[in-house]
């Protein structure tokens, strides 16, 4: 599944770089809009994410990287 996930992202990757500075514009705020719909979504699995980081022995550092708030979120839209 990741892999997959990875190989479509950088097709993606290149099709985003043949876009011009407006159209890429675009794109992102659509990307920020769909981050903010699904943020209840994307802030329960992160917590499934984080107990696994825990329970797999995880430094208090990185799971506070690892975590997401709605405020951080709300940043990585912004």
């Amino acid at each position: 599944m990741l892999e997959q996930m990875g190989i479509a992202a950088k097709a993606a990757s290149y099709k985003l770089a043949l876009l011009s500075s407006c159209e890429k514009n675009r794109v992102l705020e659509k990307i920020a809009d769909e981050l903010e719909a699904q943020m209840e979504s994307i802030l329960s699995a992160n917590v499934q994410d984080v107990e696994q980081a825990r329970a797999n022995g995880l430094s208090e550092a990185m799971l506070d990287r690892l975590a997401l708030t709605p405020a951080r979120l709300k940043a990585i839209a912004d």
